[in-house]
């Protein structure tokens, strides 16, 4: 069974990670066995999430965003499963923040009941696009109420990791207490599933650098990670890591979908070329 940390004592793990100059590494996982291995691997942070349910179906990770699952209930299921097998990490959850129906206090108690140890604001309205975002946000199921989902986490001393896609949003959810702020540069490309446009490793490194310097403005001690985009194997990750102030990476499909895809394939090319 997962243990379950202190705000505090997360913090500090984080910390002497930096310290001893390695970068920190939260392994986004859909399955208790990729869960179990990246705890194994030594991830730092083992995030649970909807969007990693989808993406180990083999189905795009968009469809987190779309209107067929409450994502919330989604999380509950998966935990039942990941965090009974993860023995060292911290277990974020990550939490549908915008229906106006539930409260924020009562759905994180639930998790961190179920041994969690940190709360994140997945889905995110930021991926919609600016335009619907803006209309969500209008309506008061947007972006401000995933900054009270951090604010809320903040207040009862609970670990967050706050997702930003701006330099804006990297500010907002460092004045709402974030202790990680995840640098988000789009779906991340490349596999079966993958985004098919996305921005230069050059472009998308500069954009994580203004919301290191946005984020840090606010907190200078708060850590940021890079990803999406680009950002889909280590040598890219090393890149943006290298070339901005951040503290590491968060792996999803990279560390999940791409590597079970790519073993998977080989695998069963190897077993068919057996010769009878």
């Amino acid at each position: 069974m997962a243990k379950q940390y202190k705000r505090n004592e997360v913090v500090s793990r984080l910390h002497e990670q930096v310290k001893a100059g390695r970068a920190l590494l939260m392994f986004g996982a859909g399955t208790g066995l990729t869960a179990k291995c990246a705890d194994l691997g030594g991830a730092d942070l083992v995030a649970v999430y909807s969007t990693a349910k989808y993406r180990m179906m083999g189905l795009p990770t968009l469809l987190a965003w779309m209107p067929y699952e409450d994502c919330n209930l989604c999380v509950k299921a998966m935990a039942n499963e990941i965090i009974p097998v993860v023995k060292n990490a911290p277990c974020i959850a990550g939490l549908g923040a915008h229906n106006p129906a539930v409260n924020l206090d009562k759905i994180i108690d639930e998790m961190m009941d179920m041994g969690f140890s940190g709360i994140t604001n997945e889905p995110f309205a930021g991926l919609y696009g600016e335009t619907f975002a803006k209309q969500l946000e209008d309506a008061g199921i947007g972006f401000s109420r995933e900054v009270e989902l951090i604010k809320a986490a903040h207040m009862k001393d609970i670990f967050t990791v706050a997702w930003a896609f701006n330099e804006t949003e990297a500010r907002i959810m460092a004045e709402a207490g974030a202790d990680v702020i995840g640098a988000i540069i789009g779906v991340t490309s490349g596999g079966l599933t993958g985004a098919k446009e996305v921005m230069t490793l050059e472009q998308a490194t500069a954009e994580v650098q203004k919301m290191c310097l946005a984020a840090r403005a606010v907190n200078p001690e708060v850590f940021i990670l890079t990803h999406g985009g680009p950002f889909a194997n280590a040598a890219t990750a090393q890149y943006s890591i290298a070339n901005s102030d951040a503290d590491g990476y968060a792996s999803g499909s990279s560390g999940e979908r791409m590597p079970t895809e790519s073993a998977i394939i080989a695998i069963t090319k190897e077993y068919k070329a057996i010769k009878v």
